[in-house]
């Protein structure tokens, strides 16, 4: 009998660099391209496009958050029921996970005000175009869900995620 690995989406290294390429791609820069992504807001970013269920159910909450609507997979499941918060709380495994793609130079980092900003590179944009998978797509149309939000302090979004996960 041969036994087959269990994969936990969460756990693997390739689809972590690929939602945060692709959040990246979509959220580096606002509209006069000044960078926005720290470490406490990719680490937000990237909570949100892995439960969309959340950032659903922030649109009820804040009229600045696009209303959208959930796949079917995407509501009712395990995932939505019981959510883990360790990544919205604990940036080690996105700190992690962007040293992998600065080594690659996939991800560049800008020092302005004191403040520590990632972007993504040229390779690494090329990179993620090279990628045809449905999951990124979707991670993309929820980053377009999220870029009205980029302005608002990472503080202030987790006031409004905290309600949803019953903290």
């Amino acid at each position: 009998m041969i036994k087959l690995p269990f994969i936990i989406p969460e756990q693997d290294l390739n689809l972590k660099m690929g939602t945060l390429l692709t959040i990246l791609d979509c959220l580096s820069f606002t509209k006069r391209k000044k960078p926005i992504l720290t470490l406490d807001k990719i680490s937000i970013y990237d909570f949100l496009v892995k439960h969309p269920f959340v950032l659903h159910e922030m649109t009820k909450l804040d009229q600045s958050v696009p209303y959208f609507l959930l796949k079917d997979y995407e509501k009712g499941s395990i995932q939505t029921k019981f959510i883990n918060k360790k990544n919205l709380f604990d940036y080690s495994s996105t700190r992690k996970t962007l040293q992998i793609l600065l080594v690659y130079q996939f991800v560049d980092i800008l020092t302005e005000k004191n403040e520590i900003y990632y972007v993504i590179t040229e390779n690494g944009r090329e990179f993620i175009e090279e990628i045809d998978a449905d999951y990124l797509l979707r991670i993309r149309e929820l980053c377009d869900v999220i870029v009205p939000i980029t302005s608002i302090a990472p503080s202030k979004i987790k006031l409004l995620i905290n309600p949803i996960l019953g903290v």
